[in-house]
This record gives C-alpha cells, structure tokens and sequence, in this order.
C-alpha cells in the first residue's frame, strides 16, 4: 500500500471519528431541548461537575467525548438507552473485544451508575467464574473517580488490605489492619482523607466485601 493512500485512510478515518462525534452532541442537544424537566445546568450538576460541563462539551466540543461514565447517568436521568450517546467506534471497539459487566453495590440510589462493562484483558488477574459475587464501588476525590471492583463473599477481615465497610446503609472505604497493641482490634484508615483513623474490636466492624482490584484511571474528572 502507497503511502498516499495510508495517509488517505487515515484521513478517512479521523473525519469519520470527528463526524460521529459531532453526530452525538447534535443527537444530545435535540433529546435535551426536548426534555421539559432538566436544562443544561442541572444535568451538569446531576454529573458532579460545573454549571457550564455540558454548554461547553456540547457548544465547544470540551471534552470531545463524554465519558462512559457520565453517558450511563445522563441515560438513566434522560431515559434512553445509553447506545443513544454512544459513539460508533465505541461500540466497535466493545464488540472487538470480549466484555464483562459488573454491577454497581449502591444498586438503590438511582443517580448513580448502575453498570460498568470491563475488558477481561483489564482484569485477567482475577477470578470471574463467580461473577454473581463481584460488584463496583466508586469515590470521588479532588483529582479523579477512583472505580473499585470489591467481593462481597469477603465479608470479614482476612488479611491488611482495602475494604468496604457499611454504617447505616452508607458504604465507605477503608485499609484494614491489625493493631499493633492488641490483636482484638482492627486499625481502620478511611480512604478519604477527610475521615480520621480509628481503632474497633474484630466483631464490631460490619464489612460488606473486599476491594480486589482498583484504579483511579479510568474515569478522570
């Protein structure tokens, strides 16, 4: 193949990526004029980001694609499927590569995301033949979103590590370990830096799952 048209292909396929892109925004624009119930200031609220997130993705191209992220929340508020905002080399992507969906732990609150689909490629260190028992858990710091896979057959405390702990129905995260002073009493260090380490007895801690994988990449802000 000439260099010309290797040049000519990928022209091709750069304008074919800008123009589905643009074709979602435009698709956006005509789904939310016609929606009575929110405007572009409170769906970029409903997202946890500034007023003007949506004006400017949707007027400015800032950022040239929404996140997937924040595509399954405006689906679930707007009521459409989630292909609806879906570019098409998104979805070529998913179809090339073998997929697997997990659920998110907060299932009743509605605002949030209620799926994720991964890569098996991503998570080929981990054990999928019980998938019925992994589920996500996401937390939002200043930088990013941090996305957690956690299994809740990991209910007690096993070894040091990340777990999910769940007071009054509200779940947090938090390292776990042993008490250098008294082996009857977990050291609990709360992922955001916001909450203050404490010590409580083994049987006091209500653990909903482990953390079994992790990462602060995916979803950036």
């Amino acid at each position: 193949m000439s260099l010309s048209m290797t040049d000519s292909l990928l022209t091709n396929e750069v304008q074919e990526y800008e123009d589905n892109n643009n074709y979602i925004r435009e698709k956006l624009k005509l789904i939310i004029s016609k929606n009575t119930k929110y405007n572009l200031r409170e769906l970029s609220r409903y997202l946890n980001k500034n007023d003007a997130y949506l004006q400017q993705y949707l007027y400015r191209s800032t950022p040239k694609i929404l996140p997937e992220e924040y595509r399954y929340k405006l689906s679930n508020i707007l009521e459409i499927d989630v292909d609806e905002l879906s570019p098409k080399w998104t979805k070529d992507y998913s179809n090339k590569t073998e997929q697997v969906s997990i659920r998110n732990i907060e299932k009743d609150d509605l605002s949030k995301t209620q799926n994720i689909s991964f890569s098996k490629h991503l998570l080929n260190d981990l054990d999928l033949s019980k998938l019925e028992s992994l589920f996500f858990f996401q937390i939002t710091t200043d930088q990013c979103t941090v996305t957690n896979i956690i299994d809740i057959n990991i209910n007690s405390y096993k070894e040091p590590g990340l777990y999910l702990l769940n007071d009054k129905n509200i779940y947090f995260l938090v390292y776990l370990d042993v008490n250098d002073q008294d082996n009857n009493k977990i050291s609990v260090k709360p992922y955001l830096k916001t909450f203050s380490p404490f010590h409580i007895v083994k049987n006091a801690l209500n653990i909903s799952a482990r953390v079994i994988w992790q990462s602060s990449k995916i979803f950036l802000k």
